[in-house]
């Protein structure tokens, strides 16, 4: 994203970092002074307060006013009040920050599972009301080319998906990080009730292609007018000790799946 300062280099930050100089910043914001000024109200010897003054004239903060035999500096407002305009882009907290948190919390719990615990089998449950008929909700969960478009949480995209809808058929997908990190499942399909419900196994797995858990997934259709509400069942069980950041991001990873499949549903 491009920065909306109009000198936003490394001049202009470097000039406020160091305590003085930033001294003689608000001081000017008070009213313009003159070096010999600056230097009695801030306790400075006059050489350093010309050599700070310097500095924040070249990165645009300050100008020099020679006013007969004085030297009157004054503030350049318009660099700080895009700054400013730059700062409060920060303002607002991001989503993905919580995700973060939370993922990183849930990592932290599945760690501290025991052997007996981390093995013992799980339930997932999600529900969504989706702005689609049943049929065409069937259709995004079958067809390749829609379940790139949507399977996939935050700050991932689909790199590879393999979809074959019938019993036993083949379902495979990689999702890609921003960095090219790589992340696959794979699996089968289990049963399908077209348009009413459908299951497979899909389970991630390790670098050496071994999965880290087993994973049931059911999914239900039901119509609720023009839409549909689906019903997701995530059953796994047999997880691996190094499997902990997978499942810990079973609950936030199809939550956000599931909002992506909304919006793709949604523009269609």
């Amino acid at each position: 994203m491009p920065s909306i300062l109009p000198v936003m280099d490394s001049r202009l930050l470097t000039a406020l970092a160091e305590p003085n100089r930033l001294r003689i910043v608000e001081l000017l914001g008070e009213s313009p002074c003159a070096v010999g000024e600056i230097a009695i109200r801030l306790g400075l010897r006059q050489p350093q307060v010309t050599k700070h003054l310097q500095t924040l004239e070249r990165a645009g903060l300050v100008e020099m006013h020679p006013l007969g035999r004085r030297r009157i500096y004054a503030l350049r407002r318009e660099q700080l009040r895009a700054l400013r305009d730059w700062v409060v882009g920060f303002e607002v907290d991001h989503p993905s920050e919580d995700m973060v948190v939370r993922y990183r919390a849930a990592i932290e719990a599945e760690q501290a599972l025991n052997e007996q615990q981390r093995s013992a089998p799980r339930t997932f449950e999600f529900e969504r009301d989706l702005p689609a008929s049943p049929p065409e909700v069937w259709h995004a969960w079958t067809t390749a080319a829609v379940m790139r478009r949507w399977w996939s949480p935050q700050h991932f995209e689909v790199a590879d998906c393999e979809v074959h809808p019938i019993p036993g058929g083949r379902l495979r997908i990689v999702l890609a990080e921003g960095d090219g990190m790589r992340h696959e499942a794979a699996g089968r399909f289990v049963a399908l009730s077209r348009p009413r419900s459908l299951s497979f196994e899909l389970a991630p797995l390790d670098p050496n292609g071994k999965p880290l858990f087993s994973a049931i997934h059911e999914v239900r259709l039901a119509r609720r007018g023009q839409r549909t509400r689906l019903g997701l069942t995530i059953q796994i069980s047999g997880v691996r000790p190094h499997a902990a950041p997978a499942v810990a991001g079973i609950a936030i990873g199809w939550e956000q799946t599931l909002d992506t499949l909304q919006a793709e549903l949604q523009r269609h």
